[in-house]
């Protein structure tokens, strides 16, 4: 069982939106159980806030959208990620604009202002699901794959080859944990490629991008002068994936395995473990037959997919 939670007192974060250039001043609140993370346009009130959930989603294009209303926040899975790793279950999310700052580009800056904050346990529990049988999504030869698990683990696969040599094939590894993710998640940073720039900025995206909050790469090789892990990429890319995933609205216990995913593919991922969700609701065994198609059903997966 686990806990809910929220911080025990507020703290401010701002810079500017990766997409959009504008600066954003955000502002973490304590709130109260059973609240869940609600982002709420500065100076307004709760009443129009918008609740971090995958049935709020706006868009997925090189970010996610949630909105409601009439206020839509962009770029949220960096925040998303961290309130999700560090069991942050309760929070109002203060915005002064329409994107969240970037940052550095990674979780960093979120983490420790969580830290100085304080994270005060609540006395509720946090809704926990723990997976039954596997999930998956797949297109185009890519794919992402929730399996059954005690835990919560993530192994994740990029090949950015065709893009930068730089990058190529990366993997990673791990059990999420609050510490493991502050070590070995959190600080990754977002990334791009110098071929891209033009045609994103034609399409008013990436208007915030510099070298201070985005890893920039060639064909060749990479633009920044350091890598603070020999695979941040992949990092990054699990990072983005735990927000993602935070949009169930509760702690999903499952081994994520992603291969060339991103974040439309993640939501679909997402929308289909919450149909799973749903249905087990009252039940406290998942009947024999479904098991059984859903055992076959993966293994023609696999079979398909050559795993």
């Amino acid at each position: 069982m686990f806990f809910q939670n929220t911080i025990g007192e507020s703290a401010k974060l701002n810079g500017v939106g990766l997409h959009s250039g504008e600066k954003s001043t955000i502002t973490l609140r304590p709130a109260p159980i059973n609240t869940g993370i609600v982002f709420i346009p500065e100076g307004e009130t709760i009443e129009h806030g918008i609740k971090a959930h995958f049935e709020s989603l706006r868009d997925t294009h090189n970010a996610i959208t949630i909105g409601s209303n009439g206020f839509d926040v962009r770029t949220i899975e960096h925040f998303m990620a961290t309130f999700y790793a560090l069991d942050i279950t309760n929070l109002y999310v203060m915005v002064g604009g329409h994107e969240m700052p970037i940052l550095d580009g990674s979780s960093q800056d979120i983490v420790e202002a969580i830290e100085r904050a304080g994270v005060v346990a609540q006395n509720a529990f946090h809704d926990t699901f723990y997976l039954p049988y596997p999930v998956w999504v797949e297109e185009d030869g890519c794919y992402l794959i929730a399996l059954p698990s005690n835990g919560f683990k993530v192994t994740y696969t990029i090949d950015f080859t065709s893009k930068s040599r730089a990058i190529g094939t990366q993997t990673a590894h791990f059990i999420i944990t609050p510490e493991i993710f502050k070590t070995n998640i959190a600080p990754a940073r977002t990334f791009g490629f110098f071929e891209d720039i033009d045609s994103l900025r034609a399409n008013n995206l990436a208007l915030g991008g510099s070298l201070d909050n985005a890893l920039l790469y060639t064909r060749e090789g990479l633009v920044n002068d350091n890598l603070r892990f020999e695979n941040e990429c992949v990092r990054h890319k699990v990072l983005d994936l735990i927000g993602d995933l935070s949009l169930t609205g509760c702690r999903v216990m499952a081994h994520l395995i992603a291969y060339k995913s991103g974040h439309s593919m993640d939501m679909n991922l997402v929308k289909k473990i919450d149909a799973v969700i749903k249905r087990s609701k009252g039940s406290r065994k998942v009947p024999r037959k479904i098991l059984y198609r859903r055992k076959m059903a993966f293994k023609r997966f696999k079979r398909r997919m050559n795993l």
